[in-house]
């Protein structure tokens, strides 16, 4: 059982804490999820990828994810993605 936990969290499904690790770009080399909650890494990439727009200090997607800038600047930083329970981070570089 615990292996196959394992395998689950090393491919980007959730953990028993709902919070994976991520390393998978949605736009090389600019955008690159870093974790995802309550949802695939997969998915999160998918979602940042329809979202169309400039990257601002806070945007929403077109799947309704809220995203903030919680470190970083204009150019550069690390944004947060909520949408109830689900949630996911990103970082930019310009």
């Amino acid at each position: 059982m615990l292996a196959a936990l394992t395998a689950a969290v090393a491919i980007g499904f959730a953990s028993p804490t709902g919070v994976v690790d991520c390393k998978a770009w949605a736009s090389y080399p600019n955008i690159k999820i870093s974790s995802a909650r309550n949802m695939t890494c997969r998915a999160a990439v998918l979602e940042m990828r329809r979202y169309r727009g400039q990257i601002f200090r806070r945007f929403r997607t077109p799947g309704g994810f809220v995203c903030t800038r919680v470190s970083g600047g204009r150019l550069g930083g690390q944004w947060r993605c909520v949408r109830g329970a689900k949630a996911y981070r990103f970082e930019f570089g310009d």
